[in-house]
């Protein structure tokens, strides 16, 4: 292949160069000298930011823009590539467009590691910060620690992260060292989480969005403490009477001035003769109907839905419930 003078060329036509280049292409740029490092550097500071999206359990991280992403992923074997077609361009590496996303596979006897070694050199080059993670506590304590220490070296908050615990209480600890050093401020998703039984864990900062599919660790002293506007507790440990006295607390300008909605498992209609055992009035009013459909739960509203107020007059809240895939859940949307 002929050299291609980029460095020799006139400021504007290396930068007009510069902008037909993906991700990928700028990151190939800048390794192969460090001028070269330094005039892909500056002219990314100048671009609107990338949006970093990264996965500890497939090792992979994600380059969004507005209109198309970016995904270097690495495999632990030749075997695990093989389903993608090589780059003729480039040995060792396969590079294959699926829609509007662009995947760069390689293969390693270390993915975790070289993935964040290959984002430190990217995050050099490219105006880009993480901004969703995807983080799946493994069995070994040391890699966890490691990987949550790096994710926190890139900025103490991030915007999304979904956290999986497929390994049981022996991740109970590595999962409040997370806690303790990233906070979110968008959505926070604890899912297939299993806890010792005595668990007990603060959820720290204020996420937009909290989903915890075992929330048994949750106390009713704990719910009081959660800020986040929208909530979504699957398997609680709160009685019905305390679901009640959450309400009560919200009626009286108590605790969650800023609740915009709240999902708790219950054991089934019936609870509702406890839960509701406070003011409140029947009714069936179409927007109503139609905001259940809406953000966050997407339901088709199939049973009365009852309203509340708050003392000051300010806000009102709706309530239903809703059996899905066998469990029931409570429904609430402040309006």
């Amino acid at each position: 292949m002929t050299p291609f003078p980029l460095l020799q060329l006139p400021l504007v036509a290396m930068e007009n160069v510069l902008c037909i280049m993906d991700p990928f292409e700028l990151i190939d740029v800048s390794l192969a000298s460090s001028r070269t490092k330094r005039v892909v550097g500056k002219f990314s500071k100048t671009k609107k930011k990338f949006l970093i999206a990264f996965d500890n359990s497939d090792p992979s991280i994600t380059i969004h823009s507005e209109q198309k992403s970016w995904k270097c992923a690495i495999k632990m074997n030749e075997i695990q590539a093989s389903q993608y077609k090589r780059d003729p361009i480039r040995p060792g590496v396969i590079l294959v467009m699926v829609n509007f996303l662009t995947n760069l596979i390689k293969v390693s006897e270390e993915p975790l590691k070289d993935i964040m070694k290959w984002f430190d050199h990217a995050r050099e080059v490219l105006n880009c910060k993480i901004d969703k993670v995807t983080f799946y506590l493994g069995s070994e304590s040391i890699e966890n620690r490691e990987t949550i220490d790096w994710i926190a070296a890139q900025g103490k908050t991030i915007d999304d992260m979904e956290i999986r615990n497929t390994y049981g209480e022996q991740s109970d600890d590595d999962l409040k060292y997370l806690m303790k050093r990233i906070h979110v401020s968008g959505t926070l998703s604890l899912i297939n989480m299993k806890f010792r039984k005595q668990f007990r864990m603060e959820i720290p900062g204020k996420p937009k969005h909290l989903h915890i599919a075992n929330s048994r660790f949750i106390d009713y002293e704990q719910l009081l403490r959660l800020k986040s506007p929208i909530l979504i507790l699957r398997q609680p440990s709160l009685t019905n009477q305390e679901i009640n006295r959450f309400l009560k607390s919200w009626m009286s300008l108590e605790t969650h001035l800023e609740l915009e909605a709240f999902k708790i498992s219950i054991s089934g209609p019936n609870a509702m003769n406890q839960i509701m055992n406070l003011p409140h009035e029947k009714t069936n009013y179409p927007n109503l109907i139609e905001a259940f459909n809406d953000e966050p739960f997407f339901i088709e509203v199939e049973y009365d839905m009852f309203t509340i107020k708050r003392c000051d007059g300010k806000k009102r809240a709706t309530v239903t419930v809703k059996r899905l895939w066998g469990e029931w859940d409570f429904y609430l949307i402040v309006h």
